[in-house]
């Protein structure tokens, strides 16, 4: 057999008859897959695997344009397909620091035991053609050559992993769900979110994933962020693999150019990916390779800059779009603008208030009650700081740019009515230097690109009378940095103090009273922000609530943004989903079973700032 599949391969461009062992087989010539368009970059080719390997099954083209993976088959993104030929100068470096992929596919037919991967390696950089003959180099060193490998997607109908690997990192550092064989894999999501007939993402259909790679300030890459949505589905996926050791080498990796691979391939093995674990959450108790159907597929390839294009909204972690609906979509009938009002705060001066919603049919109304006391925000609004305010008329240079490196700011917030489910917001942006009017028209910006215009974000406090978070946020870092208490669903958020010291009726911030919040931002030698530091008290109570965020990768960009001024912002907003702040956690330690926006009060209240 092996004589007669050696008489094939001088003959690559023919379709070549060979007779061995008592039975007649076809070796086809070597052909390029095809074409096929990735929007933001053009036109590229496919190159295989298997050209000097009779037999190989191969990754096509279809007619589609999608990318078909047969089981056992590898192909590489390229610039150019020389078919029966293999040249590392062929393959595309897509340059992907501080960009967002797109693609959809249809892993529908990958059980326990198979893995159909999409990942990234330094291929057009290596020039040694390995054991493989083709180039190909991974952290495995599979083919003899390694180099940086990230994977966006390794999984299965069942199980989801992506991971970062610097050269020689074999195991790597990932998230997602599943594996486990005497250990436990991730658990970022389970079973019912992710999965045939899954919740969030039924994997019997096609899927949309979404990576992206945002940067620090200072240009290093700061995570790896993945996010699958489902036509129909409202509960979008995400998972974030950040503070990996080999974040320079990966960079560089990054920079240089790495080429995009699919691949399909199957073990009895695979528990490692899809394993139960020893909690049981896992979906897999045994790995059927047989079971592994023909082929998956990809297909809508896409490249832009994190953020996307105006109108594009699929990179905006749910959360935040929920922020945004709320305050879009408040049915009352919609009255002429006004200002809500001036204010004095001690250490500034006077401050005006300029409300989202001019410009928004239904816009949620805040107040100021009684008049140049208190602010009064209603379910759905929100509310920017201001040196001047003109109704009607969005300006960005009328916003505050308060400097806050070294320094301190300080209010008191009343909470009562806003439990499960409720969001009170207390947060700066850098939106005094945002000069695009943004999608909602007010030059709002933020972490999450809610608008569409992203900016530094500084999460004082996102709470109600149940949970509290403080989140530092790099312009392009959704998930952020963040302390305090509360949260998780299928994972635990944070946990610096418990309900015996925050809620309603506790023994340090009884919730149901109006309480004091202090948040300081010292530097440190250098003059850079040394952490974000928040203090609240009561003042018939002994015992205050601290937490303190540092070590956070984006000090650089937080310290500019801090020293040049960012502009304090109110918003409340309710969700069904809230259980990112509220929730019980597995742990069973978060607040909140379940989320109630309908029995959120209609106002809340915040008073007495200092700067």
């Amino acid at each position: 057999k092996m004589a007669a599949e050696g008489l094939c391969r001088p003959m690559p461009r023919l379709l070549c008859l060979a007779l061995s062992a008592g039975f007649i087989r076809f070796c086809q010539a070597a052909t390029c897959p095809g074409s096929f368009h990735v929007a933001g970059l053009g036109k590229l080719e496919l190159i295989p695997t298997g050209w000097n390997r009779p037999g190989a099954t191969y990754v096509d083209v279809n007619q589609d344009k999608k990318l078909v993976a047969e089981m056992g088959s590898r192909a590489y993104f390229a610039e150019r397909c020389n078919a029966g030929h293999y040249d590392n100068n062929d393959y595309i470096a897509m340059k992907l620091l501080g960009k967002t992929m797109k693609f959809t596919t249809d892993i529908s037919a990958a059980e326990c035991g198979c893995n159909a991967a999409f990942y990234l390696t330094n291929l057009r950089q290596n020039t040694h053609p390995s054991e493989c003959h083709d180039y190909y180099c991974d952290a495995n060193n599979v083919c003899g050559q390694s180099c940086a490998e990230i994977d966006i997607m390794e999984a299965s109908k069942r199980a989801w992993h992506s991971t970062l690997h610097t050269k020689r990192d074999h195991a790597g550092q990932g998230a997602g769900y599943g594996g486990g064989d005497g250990w436990n894999g991730p658990r970022d999501w389970l079973s019912w979110q992710y999965g045939p007939g899954g919740d969030c993402i039924d994997t019997s259909k096609p899927f949309d994933v979404s990576v992206s790679f945002p940067v620090d300030g200072q240009g290093i890459l700061h995570a790896m962020d993945v996010k699958l949505t489902q036509t129909g589905k409202s509960c979008p996926l995400s998972l974030r693999v950040a503070q990996y050791p080999g974040m320079a080498d990966l960079t560089r990796a990054l920079q240089d150019g790495m080429t995009p691979i699919l691949s399909y391939w199957s073990s009895s093995e695979m528990l490692w990916m899809d394993g139960k674990g020893p909690d049981g959450k896992g979906p897999c108790w045994k790995d059927t390779p047989s079971a592994c159907g023909r082929h998956i597929s990809a297909w809508n390839f896409s490249v832009e800059t994190i953020g996307g294009s105006k109108k594009d909204h699929s990179h905006i972690p749910n959360k935040g779009q929920a922020h945004q609906d709320s305050v879009s979509q408040k049915s009352e009938k919609r009255e002429p603008p006004t200002c809500p009002g001036n204010f004095n705060m001690d250490g500034y001066g006077n401050v005006s208030l300029v409300p989202f919603g001019w410009k928004a049919a239904d816009a949620a109304k805040v107040e100021m009650l009684p008049k140049g006391h208190r602010i009064t925000p209603h379910k759905g609004s929100r509310v920017y700081f201001a040196d001047r305010c003109n109704a009607g008329r969005y300006n960005n240079t009328h916003y505050l740019a308060v400097k806050l490196l070294g320094k301190k700011v300080s209010y008191t917030v009343d909470l009562a009515g806003a439990g499960c489910g409720c969001n009170v917001a207390m947060y700066l942006t850098s939106m005094r230097w945002n000069e695009d009017p943004s999608e909602c028209g007010d030059y709002y910006c933020d972490a999450n690109s809610v608008c569409g215009e992203a900016c530094t974000e500084i999460g004082i406090m996102e709470a109600n009378d149940r949970a509290w978070h403080s989140t530092l946020h790099t312009a392009y870092d959704h998930s952020g940095l963040t302390a305090g208490y509360g949260g998780g669903f299928g994972w635990n958020g944070p946990r610096d103090w418990t309900s015996k010291e925050y809620a309603p009726g506790s023994e340090c911030i009884d919730t149901s009273k109006p309480f004091q919040v202090t948040a300081s931002f010292p530097t440190d030698p250098s003059g850079k922000l040394a952490a974000m530091e928040v203090v609240l008290s009561q003042g018939d109570k002994d015992c205050n609530v601290n937490l303190r965020i540092a070590n956070y990768i984006g000090v650089e960009e937080l310290s500019k943004a801090l020293a040049r001024g960012m502009t304090p912002t109110i918003s409340y907003w309710t969700w069904d989903k809230m259980f990112w702040l509220d929730g019980p956690g597995t742990d069973g330690k978060g607040p909140c079973w379940k989320d109630r926006p309908d029995q959120c009060g209609e106002t809340v209240k915040l008073s007495d700032f200092k700067n």
